[in-house]
């Protein structure tokens, strides 16, 4: 399969080089990126579930970074089941400690915060008792890859089409004939458009 910089030159007709090209490969890796994080923002949580990872914590283990990806769900066992966490201000950490507050995080009522990118549960998970973090991770997509690994098949074309429109608008930047352009950049507003309502 072409890679993604081939197929967004076969659409655009813009030679994309590593320097003195507009868009150059770098942006054109930001814009496959970009892409992917949009259209998986846009589907149903319940097709964005199908694409989430989950990470275990425990004693050895008990917090997580969460830095490029989003909180799809956090759960912590109880002994018998997963109880689901609920979600609190970093600046609640306190009261959500304390045994004696109305907040208080229990194993069968948990908590979680995240501060600085971490996710810390409350009470700490053990190894007896782990927390579940699903989260929803963002690929990096570079200019010659041909696939997105953990990402809807179906939606790869609309990856290539969103970086088409931004490889497009950059060029306007430094095209003079930029009617050129015009049509095919309708064209494929258009058709990104309908492709992300197809996802729903």
């Amino acid at each position: 399969m072409a890679t993604f910089e081939a197929q967004v030159e076969s659409i655009t007709s813009i030679a994309i080089e590593s320097s003195g090209s507009v868009p150059t490969q770098a942006q054109l890796t930001q814009y496959l990126t970009d892409g992917a994080k949009e259209i998986l923002n846009y589907l149903p949580r319940s097709k964005q579930s199908l694409f989430t990872t989950s990470n275990d914590l425990n004693g050895s283990s008990s917090s997580f970074t969460v830095l490029g990806s989003e909180i799809f769900s956090v759960t912590r066992d109880d002994g018998t089941i997963n109880q689901p966490c609920r979600a609190v201000s970093p600046a609640l950490q306190g009261r959500i400690r304390d045994a004696d507050d109305m907040m208080a995080a229990t194993v069968t009522d948990p908590a979680y915060y995240v501060t600085n990118n971490i996710l810390v549960v409350v009470p700490t998970p053990t190894n007896a008792q782990n927390a579940h973090v699903q989260t929803l991770n963002y690929p990096s997509v570079a200019f010659g890859d041909s696939a997105i690994a953990k990402f809807p098949d179906d939606a790869e074309y609309l990856v290539v089409i969103y970086a088409c429109i931004k490889a497009i608008e950059s060029a306007f930047t430094s095209e003079e004939d930029v009617e050129l352009y015009t049509p095919i950049l309708a064209q494929l507003r258009s058709d990104y458009e309908k492709g992300l309502q197809g996802l729903l």
